[in-house]
Order: structure tokens, then C-alpha cells, then sequence
């Protein structure tokens, strides 16, 4: 009963960003005077950086629990 409680709760969430992210059309050609550009190169490092800091974090944490 949990499973499908939680499977229900993901499948929700997950319907309700694609609906909300889902527009028509390219926002940056000037059809949506509210819609800027997005800077996905910045998405890519930022992930990236984050990735760097999960990795050096768990490395100091797993070596001193090994001392």
C-alpha cells in the first residue's frame, strides 16, 4: 500500500513539472515578453561544481572514518 501511495505522490509531482514547464513555442523568440532566456550553460556548470563538492565531501568523510 505504501508503494503505491508513493508511486502516486511521484507520478503526481512529476506530471505537475512537465505540465508546468511544458510552453509552446521557443520562449526566447519573442513571443513571451515574460520569458528571458535561460543560461544553461550556467545549469551545467553549477551541476558540475556541485558534483565536485558531493565527491571532495564524501572522500574526507569516508577517510576519516577509515583513521
Amino acid at each position: 500500500m505504501r508503494i503505491k501511495i508513493f508511486l502516486g505522490t511521484l507520478l503526481l509531482l512529476v506530471l505537475n513539472t512537465v505540465a508546468l514547464y511544458a510552453q509552446p513555442g521557443e520562449p526566447c523568440a519573442g513571443t513571451d515578453p515574460d520569458a528571458t532566456c535561460p543560461l544553461d550553460t550556467w545549469v551545467i556548470i553549477l551541476a558540475l561544481a556541485a558534483f565536485v563538492f558531493a565527491t571532495i565531501h564524501l572522500y574526507r568523510k569516508r577517510s576519516l572514518q577509515n583513521n
